[in-house]
């Protein structure tokens, strides 16, 4: 008899309990809801270099603005609207002249720091607002290597006219397309 009463209680207890699972109980501790939070999407800055021909920018030999070609500025404002409409946010614009290595090392890094200075004044006078910098590597970094000769001959000059450029690069956050 005291097995059956036990039974019965037990069952009574079971009972109660699966009826009342789904009700808040006070001396239950109240449930804790995890929030997953995301964590924000940083945009990492990308590296973007563009060399620019210094003979489609500038007439042999020259670097002012006023010695600019037609081509070279329809170049550079290209290159300012891939700047101002392309990127987020910019670091830094750096521009560096190159010359080949006809000339003296003195001239050339002369020459490619005054073409590298005339495209960062035209870029500043049309508008890109960005930290830019402005230096030579002069003959030191030729990109030809097969130019054979030293005296400045018209096919000399057209085999090294790759060494003959503007190194533009721009660090920031481009858009998204």
């Amino acid at each position: 008899m005291k097995n059956k009463i036990f039974l019965l209680i037990l069952a009574m207890c079971f009972s109660i309990i699966s009826v009342s699972k789904d009700v808040d109980q006070k001396w239950c501790p109240p449930k804790e809801e995890k929030v997953v939070v995301a964590p924000p999407v940083v945009e990492k800055p990308v590296v973007e270099v563009i060399n620019l021909s210094a003979d489609a920018l500038f007439k042999f030999d020259k670097s002012t603005i006023d010695e600019m070609l037609p081509e070279g500025k329809s170049t550079l404002d290209n290159l300012i609207k891939q700047v101002t409409e392309g990127y987020v946010s910019i670091d830094s614009i750096i521009l560096v002249g190159h010359t080949d290595r006809l000339g003296s090392e003195t001239y050339n890094y002369d020459l490619g720091l005054k073409r590298a200075q005339t495209v960062k004044t035209y870029l500043e006078q049309n508008g890109v607002t960005a930290p830019m910098t402005a230096s030579s590597a002069g003959e030191t970094q030729p990109i030809t290597t097969t130019c054979v000769g030293t005296k400045s001959t018209t096919e000399l000059k057209a085999c090294l006219q790759p060494d003959r450029r503007v190194t533009v690069q721009i660090t920031g956050i481009k858009k998204k397309k």
